[in-house]
């Protein structure tokens, strides 16, 4: 059977999936709204070793509520495996969310995806739809880690939660972010750069922000962080060149402009030996402001690290670069710098 046979998306199917919410049963795995990789691709394929689920329930369960507020919906979406991971992600990054339990997560998430119901349900409908047809899209991720690699978790649908994160061994994308609204192919490039987050986390633990204590702390976290995007964003980027969809987003935008990213490279670096001379002084105001210039508006990690991972793709070959990076990420920036003669 067709994966689209199986999995047929809308209200009727929303409606389903809340049916036994006023009983207390903990979430089960409804074929309708969880499905395994496995099911996806016949029997020889090699992304049959993948035990990775597609689950949509907090994404379907919030549309419900959206339409129907039902107060037993929040104690629902509190058990469900995605809002585990939300937490436990928000507790590991220290994001500015309600993090003492699931209850109170769900409500924040809720509440900040008022108005978004047929948003969410746009998403929900290509991500349970079109970019299962055919989900060997996943083998773009897998191009950028080792070979011995395989998934063990879980790509969540949500909603309200950032754009998409990643905290090994599952992965989530937010079904009501606007950068999906009109064109939800999108989920499908942040899926992409999300499962190679879940890889690259595998081999190399992410710094817990509650232990920058000094400078040279905010620099191991930047050189972590700019292996781990810039690794991401280089594995969807041939799909979205042969898709024409650079233009959908502005890291590979910024890419294909030399001389934006010439400028970038040399902003980087200024920020990044600014900080490496201070080694180990306090973690100042100062020195944290340099994470949110690297991934905030400047996003400098995310495409300057792009741009050094493919010079390392290009001199080293993919295999030993994706060795080097994901085993020991503080190399790229120094590997970098000796190949481009910085």
């Amino acid at each position: 059977m067709k994966a689209s046979g199986r999995l047929r998306i809308g209200l009727s199917c929303v409606a389903l999936a809340l049916g036994g919410l006023s009983t207390g049963a903990p979430a089960s795995r409804d074929p309708h709204h969880i499905i395994a990789l496995r099911e996806l691709v016949p029997a020889a394929d090699p992304l049959r070793a993948h035990a990775l689920l597609f689950d949509a329930r907090f994404a379907q369960a919030a549309a419900e509520y959206l339409g129907s507020p039902k107060e037993t919906t929040v104690p629902f979406l509190a058990r469900l495996p995605a809002t585990e991971h939300l937490l436990a992600h928000a507790r590991q990054f220290d994001y500015a969310v309600a993090k003492d339990s699931g209850e109170a997560l769900v409500r924040e998430l809720l509440a900040r995806v008022a108005g978004r119901r047929e948003a969410i349900l746009e998403s929900i409908a290509y991500f349970m739809g079109p970019m299962l047809d055919d989900p060997r899209w996943i083998s773009d991720a897998l191009r950028y880690l080792p070979a011995d690699f395989r998934f063990h978790g879980d790509l969540f649908l949500v909603a309200g939660y950032d754009i998409g994160v990643a905290l090994a061994p599952h992965a989530s994308l937010n079904a009501a972010h606007r950068h999906f609204e009109g064109h939800p192919r999108e989920l499908l490039y942040y899926a992409i750069h999300e499962l190679h987050h879940v890889g690259f986390m595998t081999y190399s633990r992410p710094p817990g922000i509650a232990d920058l204590r000094t400078c040279a702390d905010v620099l191991h976290l930047i050189d972590y962080s700019t292996a781990l995007e810039g690794m991401a964003v280089l594995a969807a980027r041939d799909r979205r060149m042969r898709e024409h969809a650079i233009a959908d987003d502005e890291d590979y935008v910024a890419l294909a402009d030399e001389k934006r990213m010439e400028q970038d490279e040399a902003r980087y670096f200024q920020e990044y030996d600014a900080l490496r001379r201070r080694g180990v002084d306090a973690a100042d105001k100062d020195a944290l402001a340099v994470i949110e210039r690297m991934s905030g508006g400047e996003r400098l990690w995310y495409r300057v690290g792009a741009r050094m991972a493919a010079r390392l793709e290009q001199a080293l070959g993919r295999s030993a670069m994706v060795t080097l990076v994901t085993h020991k990420p503080e190399r790229l920036v120094p590997t970098y710098r000796q190949i481009a003669g910085r």
